[in-house]
């Protein structure tokens, strides 16, 4: 499958971006554990920036097409203050916990 493209605003500048309907978050590290704060502000702010770690290339990541979130966890607990958030953003959430 093809993630939809589209362009963001960072800082100013227009920039392009994917928009996958689902993420992916936290598979090599454990977001809802160590980064759960960074990561809703991100939410928050719309998109986040990946760096592929085999080539360096930066890649932006939108989120309007988001419908789900895939959290992988072997502690999930920081991430439920967070839960009501995206509920209402309407978010499929799917935990990993092994």
């Amino acid at each position: 499958m093809k993630w939809k493209k589209t362009q963001i605003n960072v800082n100013g500048n227009i920039v392009d971006a994917v928009a996958p309907e689902i993420i992916s978050a936290s598979r090599s590290t454990d977001i809802p554990a160590f980064y759960s704060e960074w990561f809703f502000g991100r939410i928050n702010a719309g998109y986040t920036k990946w760096i592929n770690p085999f080539n360096n290339a930066e890649q932006y990541i939108s989120f309007e097409n988001t419908k789900a979130i895939v959290f992988w966890s072997k502690n999930p607990r920081p991430l439920l203050p967070y839960l009501k958030m995206l509920d209402e953003k309407k978010y499929t959430i799917i935990y990993n916990t092994q």
